[in-house]
C-alpha cells in the first residue's frame, strides 16, 4: 500500500484531538488560507490539456539547452582548443583527448570548460529562483510568472542560428546565451510543479483537518492512495508532453543531420540551427497554453507589504519553519541530492559519449543517442504511472528500487577509471545498456519525487516550497560541477568526476529512508503563517 499500514497502531486520542480542533476552529469562523466554497477552476479537463499544453511548450527547448546547446558549445571549445603546449589542433576523437581552451586569463581542459559553465548558470539559477519562488505564490501571479519565463526561455533560444563562426567570441556568446537559459528555466519549472498540489487537491488531498471517527483509518489511506495517484498522474503527464516536446525538437535534429549533411561536412551548425526551431515552437505553443490556462488566485498580499520584500520575508519564514515540516524539508534535501547527481551525470555520460564515439565521425550518432534518451524516460515514467495502484508495495519501495538502479549505473562508470579496466563505457554498447535503465528510473523517480513532495507541503505555500528545492541547489549544484570541472583539469579522464556523483546519490539514498510519509502528510494540515 502507500505506506500508512504503520498508522495503524497510532492512538486513537490524536484524531480525537484532531476533531476537536477542527470543530473549535469552525465555531471560531476560522478558515483555511485560501479556501473557498466555488470549484477550483483547476478541477476541469481544459485546466489540466492547458497545463500540459505548457509542459509540451518547454519541452523543445528545455531538450535543446541540454543535448544541443552543451553539445555545441562542447564541440566549438574542441574546434577552437589547441593541444597543451603547442599550436596543434585538438583531436576529433579519443577517450583521453588533451585539449585546452582560454578561460578568462587562463587555459583550461575543454571539458572543464563545460562544466565550469554549468557551475556558473546553477548558480544563477539559484539567485534567480530566491527572488521570484515567493511572489508566486501572492495574488494572480502565479500564472502571470510562468507564461513570462517561458516566453523569455524560447525567445533566448532564437539567436543560435547565427552563431556558425567558430572562434572565441563566438563561443563566449553560446556559453552566456547558456547560463541565461539555465537560470530562466529555473523561475518555470519551481512554478509549473507547483501547480501539482493544486491539482492534488482537486482528488481529495486535504489540508484542512477532517472530522474523523475513532479507529477511521482506512478511509484515510484509501484518500491518500487516491491522491498519490492523481499527483503522479499529473506529473507523469507532465514529464511525457515535456518529453514528447523534446522528442519532436530531437527529430527535427535528425532531420537536419541527414538531410543537411553530416558533422563532417556541416560541423555542429545542425545543433544551433535545430536549437533556433525549438524556441519558436516554445513560443508557439506557449501562445496557446497562456489562452487555456485559468488563473488561480493566491494568497492575499499583506497589507502595506510591497511584492519586492515579499521573497525576503518569505524565505527568512519558509527557512525557519523546518521544524514544523522536517519531512518536506528532508524528503528535499534527498531530491535535490540526488538530483545533482543525477544531472551532472547525465552532462557527464553525454559528453563521454561524444568523446568515444567521436566528434567528427558520429555522423548522427548523437542525436539517435539524444533522441532515444526521451523515449527511455517516457517509458519509464509511464510505466511506473501503470505498476503504481497495481503493485501493492510500500511506497517508499518504489524510491529504493529507482535508486539502486541509478547508483549502480553510475558505479559502473567509476569501475571504467583504470586504464586497465576494458569495460565502464568504453565501448558504444554499455552506453546504450545505461540509457535505458539509468533514463527509466531517474524519470519515475522525478514523478516519483513530485508527486509525494507535494503531499507534505501545506497549501497556499507551493511555489516556495518547490522553489526551496533550487534554493538548496544552489548549495550543491554548482559546487558539483565546479569539483567535478577540477577533477577533469587535473586527470583529463571523464569517469573520475562520476566519483562525486556516485557518493551524493548514497547520502541521497541516506535522506529518503528517513523521510516518515505519513508523518509529513500530517505536518501539512498546518498552514506557514
Amino acid at each position: 500500500m502507500d505506506g500508512l499500514q504503520k498508522n495503524k497502531t497510532v492512538d486513537t486520542k490524536k484524531f480525537a484531538v484532531s476533531a476537536e480542533q477542527t470543530t473549535s476552529s469552525e465555531e471560531n469562523g476560522s478558515h483555511e488560507v485560501g479556501d473557498s466554497q466555488s470549484p477550483s477552476p483547476m478541477e476541469t479537463k481544459k485546466a489540466l490539456y492547458a497545463y500540459l499544453i505548457l509542459c509540451f511548450s518547454t519541452g523543445p527547448t528545455s531538450s535543446m539547452a541540454f543535448n544541443y546547446v552543451s553539445a555545441a558549445i562542447q564541440s566549438a571549445a574542441n574546434y577552437v582548443g589547441h593541444q597543451p603546449g603547442s599550436n596543434k589542433p585538438c583531436a576529433r576523437r579519443g577517450s583521453n583527448i588533451s585539449c585546452v581552451v582560454k578561460f578568462g586569463r587562463n587555459e583550461i581542459d575543454y571539458q572543464s570548460f563545460m562544466l565550469y559553465l554549468k557551475a556558473i548558470a546553477r548558480a544563477m539559477e539559484g539567485v534567480v529562483t530566491i527572488s521570484t519562488a515567493g511572489i508566486a505564490d501572492y495574488s494572480h501571479y502565479r500564472k502571470s510568472m510562468m507564461m513570462g519565463s517561458i516566453f523569455l526561455f524560447g525567445a533566448l533560444a532564437l539567436p543560435f542560428a547565427g552563431m556558425t563562426k567558430v572562434d572565441y567570441s563566438h563561443l563566449n556568446a553560446l556559453a552566456s546565451l547558456y547560463c541565461i537559459m539555465t537560470a530562466v528555466q529555473g523561475v518555470y519549472t519551481v512554478i509549473e510543479g507547483s501547480y501539482i498540489p493544486i491539482f492534488m487537491r482537486s482528488a481529495g488531498l486535504s489540508h484542512s483537518r477532517p472530522r474523523l471517527e475513532v479507529g477511521d483509518l482506512e478511509n484515510v489511506e484509501e484518500q491518500n492512495q487516491r491522491t498519490w495517484k492523481k499527483g503522479f498522474s499529473v506529473s507523469v503527464y507532465g514529464l511525457v508532453a515535456s518529453n514528447i516536446g523534446g522528442l519532436i525538437a530531437l527529430i527535427i535534429g535528425v532531420i537536419l543531420v541527414f538531410g543537411r549533411g553530416s558533422y563532417v561536412e556541416i560541423g555542429y551548425f545542425n545543433y544551433l540551427l535545430a536549437i533556433t526551431i525549438a524556441g519558436c515552437i516554445t513560443i508557439f505553443f506557449a501562445f496557446i497554453g497562456q489562452y487555456l490556462l485559468p488563473s488561480v488566485p493566491g494568497r492575499e498580499i499583506p497589507m502595506g507589504q510591497s511584492v519586492f520584500f515579499l521573497p525576503i520575508k518569505g524565505w527568512f519564514k519558509l527557512l525557519s519553519s523546518i521544524t514544523r515540516y522536517p519531512e518536506a524539508f528532508k524528503l528535499c534535501i534527498g531530491w535535490i541530492l540526488w538530483n545533482t547527481g543525477y544531472s551532472n551525470f547525465l552532462g557527464l555520460i553525454s559528453s563521454l559519449f561524444l568523446q568515444v564515439t567521436g566528434f567528427s565521425s558520429s555522423d548522427g550518432a548523437y542525436q539517435v543517442w539524444s533522441f532515444t534518451s526521451v523515449i527511455f524516460a517516457v517509458m519509464g515514467s509511464l510505466g511506473f504511472l501503470y505498476l503504481f495502484p497495481r503493485v501493492k508495495i510500500h511506497i517508499k519501495s518504489w524510491v529504493y528500487v529507482f535508486l539502486i538502479i541509478n547508483i549502480l549505473c553510475v558505479l559502473w562508470g567509476c569501475i571504467g577509471i583504470s586504464n586497465h579496466v576494458t569495460i565502464g563505457y568504453k565501448h558504444q554498447a554499455e552506453f546504450w545498456v545505461e540509457q535505458v535503465l539509468f533514463m527509466s528510473t531517474s524519470s519515475a523517480l522525478r514523478s516519483y519525487n513530485r508527486a509525494v513532495y507535494s503531499s507534505l507541503l501545506p497549501k497556499g505555500s507551493e511555489a516556495q516550497f518547490f522553489g526551496l528545492e533550487i534554493t538548496l541547489d544552489l548549495a550543491t549544484g554548482w559546487i558539483n560541477p565546479l569539483v567535478q570541472g577540477v577533477i577533469q583539469d587535473n586527470t583529463h579522464n571523464l569517469r573520475f568526476p562520476m566519483i562525486p556523483n556516485l557518493l551524493l546519490m548514497l547520502v541521497a539514498t541516506a535522506l529518503y529512508v528517513w523521510v516518515d510519509i505519513p508523518k509529513g502528510m500530517e505536518d501539512a494540515k498546518s498552514a506557514l503563517e
